[in-house]
């Protein structure tokens, strides 16, 4: 006769707590049988089980034990992007997650900025469990925080998304002479200089396909004098 496990014994099989199998019942997410008030589970039914869960391993639970933070964030975005395209909302990374991406990792960001509406966003992330705290979506369980301010990108910048495909989960990417353009910005305005080292670091990375015209041409009369000198001067470094 096959070995029947109790609730705890199930429990512990799969790494959950005795409250989330009982949950499980309530939902008939899991195969059962009643003996009194007790309920019992065959032990190869358990197994199956572990290892549908092996096969199918994907989205959010996924995303938990993805352990670096860049690919997770990532991963992350991807899952976010397959959800809200069901509404026809296609999410774009900005901001410093962008900027980690061009620089191969050399820039490291916490949470995740993304241009997107914010409605369809929060609704997502509420039914996903994510706390609002502040400006942020927070999960303290898959380790991400996300920021969505109301805002879009414009049709020329949408044009020059970056695309990226994880596991056929899609992610875009501000384009690399928008982050670009966006950093100078911050320098020069705003006199952070940090910024215009990411920049420079950007611009030197992905400098065989960057486009100096699009940048010049999108950028106030503050901002190109410094384009036209960073342009000289990473060129003049290339040719020596």
């Amino acid at each position: 006769m096959e070995k029947l496990l109790d609730v705890k014994e199930v429990a512990k099989y799969l790494g959950y707590t005795q409250r989330t199998i009982y949950n499980m019942i309530d939902r008939n997410d899991i195969p059962f049988v009643k003996i009194g008030k007790e309920y019992r589970f065959k032990e190869s039914d358990i197994e199956n089980l572990v290892q549908a869960k092996k096969v199918k391993k994907c989205g959010l639970d996924k995303v938990k034990e993805i352990e670096d933070p860049f690919k997770k964030r990532l991963y992350f975005m991807g899952v976010l992007t397959k959800e809200l395209k069901k509404q026809g909302v296609e999410p774009v990374i900005v901001g410093g997650q962008a900027v980690e991406f061009y620089t191969a990792g050399g820039y490291a960001t916490y949470d995740i900025d993304i241009a997107a509406p914010s409605e369809p966003v929060g609704a997502v992330l509420s039914k996903w469990h994510f706390q609002k705290e502040g400006r942020h979506w927070v999960s303290v369980e898959l380790d991400i925080s996300i920021e969505a301010p109301a805002f879009g990108l414009e049709s020329k910048q949408l044009e020059r998304l970056t695309e990226l495909l994880i596991d056929d989960l899609k992610v875009f990417i501000i384009g690399v002479e928008d982050i670009v353009l966006d950093r100078l910005n911050a320098y020069v305005h705003w006199n952070s200089k940090d910024d215009l080292s990411w920049a420079k670091e950007i611009i030197v990375n992905n400098k065989k396909s960057f486009d100096w015209d699009y940048l010049k041409k999108e950028a106030d009369d503050k901002v190109i004098k410094k384009i036209r000198n960073l342009e000289k001067e990473i060129c003049t470094c290339e040719k020596d």
